[in-house]
């Protein structure tokens, strides 16, 4: 598991996402726990993935679907075989359906007798898909969302207070993690019990803060060496705040970079 990144291009304007994946033996898609100003929905057609939003997880098989509000934390586990479309829609699209703030769809959805009719949308949609023509991608969000709320009921919004702190405490660490971080130092700034952070971290993540700060380090360091190939790998990590190489290379060894 790789730490929740803030996917910035996400909240870009007019950004729509849809792209359909098949996860193989050779290939599996490096998705790290992320989180984005962008509703997001996952389409199983086929397999399993473990998907984990807020401090929710579940296996999602064919037919099931996933959705995830803006800013609420997620990533995915697929399994080999696994097929599915994953959509972004920006907020900006939203307009008249609402922000989902208050009211949403469930995060974990099964997708009954409406989900051959869903697909054959998203089918007909991916076989024309242009992400440069704004009229293409205004009409897919409309038609999705207003697909959606004819064959799923919305309900009201659980825990979005809960989940607003844990973005607050991610957003600072993903601005501040080649700093010293500790839970009492974010506790005080925050204005929570240390127990209380420490628990949202369990919670949320699976892993406690330091951890999760040295995962943060990892990543960036992958990002770094994609970059910067010819940089020494010690004067990397130590670019993404580790202090101990011996630190770090127990690190990579147990998150190691996957295809993408």
């Amino acid at each position: 598991m790789i730490p929740f990144v803030y996917e910035k291009e996400a909240d870009t304007a007019n950004y729509i996402y849809f792209k359909k994946y098949r996860v193989t033996d050779e290939w599996t898609p490096d998705i790290f726990p992320h989180y984005h100003d962008s509703i997001e929905f996952v389409f199983m057609t086929g397999g399993e993935n473990r998907i984990h939003i807020n401090t929710q997880e579940e296996t999602v098989r064919a037919g099931g679907i996933t959705f995830v509000r803006c800013f609420e934390p997620h990533y995915y586990m697929p399994r080999e075989g696994a097929e599915y479309f994953v959509v972004l829609i920006s907020s900006q699209y939203l307009g008249g359906y609402n922000d989902f703030s208050e009211v949403t769809f469930p995060s974990f959805i099964e997708g009954g007798e409406s989900f051959g009719k869903i697909l054959e949308f998203l089918n007909c949609m991916y076989s024309v898909w242009d992400a440069g023509s704004e009229a293409i991608k205004r009409g897919f969000a409309d038609l999705l969302l207003g697909l959606m709320r004819k064959f799923y009921p919305l309900e009201g919004v659980k825990n979005a207070k809960t989940t607003q702190t844990f973005v607050e405490v991610l957003k600072y660490i993903n601005e501040h993690f080649r700093e010293e971080i500790t839970l009492g130092f974010l506790a005080d700034r925050f204005g929570y019990a240390k127990n209380y952070l420490s628990g949202l971290f369990n919670k949320f993540t699976g892993m406690n803060l330091r951890e999760y700060i040295n995962c943060r380090r990892v990543h960036a360091f992958y990002r770094l060496k994609g970059q910067q190939p010819q940089t020494p790998v010690c004067r990397l990590a130590e670019q993404c705040g580790f202090s101990s190489l011996n630190t770090f290379y127990r690190v990579l060894h147990r998150y190691p970079q996957r295809g993408n």
